[in-house]
């Protein structure tokens, strides 16, 4: 091509350079967003792993109040956003006469303290509150339902058991889930029939004789699902227990629990008697798994 002619048309030159500029804008354009993608997903991942909360903690905060003049244990309670019941849950010890000076454990949201005691099991205690066992887990930071003699436990919207509930036997075993499936012997007394086959059918328990009044005592903790008169087995008392388990106390004088109530393993429920179709005073105690009767020696220490 001429470039003596070529400059002297203006217009032409005008119009190569617009053509050339446009045309790096374009390739420009397009090379640009290549780095761009990375920057965003970088962004992102920063943003996203700064949003990230920490995680909750969900052990409850105790603080303590000192009892001022003139107050109440409802005003007290009302400063703190909670109810009487979580002060008194909180405070086992507490008289409704409070003085200047008194200090009150002050639990953050409403409910109460257990201590642990012999014999005791999350799930007993579960009960005892009506709470869920997976909530006093949460709520305490454990792993695991392993309770130790004297461990303080949170229960969120528990409210005190009545006293009737509260007033149970020790039993001599430490509190620990490691025991298993094991039961404590009910009563004491002679066996006098075991588990099996006779006098042409089975005997779905054992057999232990003793005088009439023998205390009787839950062989596990649990919730009483019927205590009254059942035919052959005079009076009697049946107690729901964890892992499906019910024991069954029959041929009783009488019983000192009610349907509904929770018991602890130890505590003296009834008194050996010789109701129903019974030889003579004894306990006719059984253990069922998911309702079939086995062999309470399978289960006992």
């Amino acid at each position: 091509m001429n470039l003596i002619w070529l400059k002297q048309q203006p217009k032409l030159l005008y119009t190569l350079a617009a053509l050339f500029g446009i045309g790096a804008l374009f390739f420009g354009a397009v090379h640009i967003p290549k780095g761009v993608p990375e920057e965003k997903v970088e962004v992102t991942q920063n943003l996203s792993s700064e949003s990230v909360p920490e995680p909750a903690q969900t052990v409850p905060k105790k603080t303590m109040h000192t009892v001022k003049e003139g107050e109440t244990l409802s005003t007290i309670a009302e400063q703190y956003g909670i109810d009487v019941d979580t002060l008194e849950g909180a405070n086992p010890d507490l008289n409704v006469d409070i003085h200047p000076g008194d200090q009150l454990v002050i639990l953050p949201q409403k409910g109460a303290l257990h201590t642990a005691g012999t014999g005791d099991t999350l799930w007993w205690i579960a009960n005892a509150y009506h709470v869920e066992v997976a909530a006093i887990l949460q709520a305490n930071g454990k792993v695991n339902e392993d309770l130790s003699i004297g461990e303080s436990l949170f229960i969120p919207g528990g409210k005190k058991p009545k006293e009737t509930e509260r007033l149970l036997a020790r039993a001599e075993t430490t509190v620990s889930r490691s025991s298993g499936n094991r039961f404590s012997w009910p009563t004491e007394g002679e066996l006098t029939s075991g588990f099996g086959h006779r006098w042409g059918r089975n005997h779905d328990g054992i057999d232990l004789a003793n005088d009439i009044g023998t205390p009787v005592r839950a062989a596990r903790s649990g919730r009483v699902s019927y205590a009254g008169w059942s035919s052959g087995y005079g009076r009697v008392v049946m107690i729901e227990h964890e892992q499906g388990y019910t024991t069954v106390y029959g041929h009783l004088n009488e019983s000192f629990v009610s349907q509904g109530q929770y018991v602890k393993v130890g505590q003296r429920i009834a008194a050996m008697g010789n109701t129903g179709y019974s030889t003579g005073p004894h306990l006719h105690f059984e253990v069922r798994k998911n309702g079939t009767p086995i062999n309470p020696y399978s289960v006992l220490p």
